[in-house]
């Protein structure tokens, strides 16, 4: 293996460690938004896992391809649970 892959799996393990406690505000936030926050930071860390595999397996195109669709749904969920959590009597609703 070369330098630079082996700081590229590094990197792969750092960030599976970020995931996992991401994980575990996921399970154990005090609120939904805590929860919900958390959850787009582990789709965030999920995204850079895909993108370092990419470049790891010698494929970064195809991977590339990927993570920009998994970062669409990972902008837009949290947006869209907030919004529902938030209810008809949150700050905006009863427009």
């Amino acid at each position: 293996m070369t330098d630079m892959s082996l700081f590229l799996v590094a990197v792969l393990l750092v960030v599976a460690i970020l995931i996992v406690a991401g994980l575990s505000r996921v399970w154990s936030g005090p609120t939904v938004f805590d929860r919900l926050v958390a959850v787009a930071l582990v789709a965030v860390h999920g995204v850079v896992v895909i993108v370092v595999l990419g470049f790891v397996l010698g494929r970064p195109g195809f991977f590339l391809d990927i993570a920009l669709g998994f970062m669409l749904l990972a902008f837009l969920l949290p947006i869209a649970l907030g919004r529902y959590f938030e209810g008809p009597d949150g700050p905006g609703g009863g427009r």
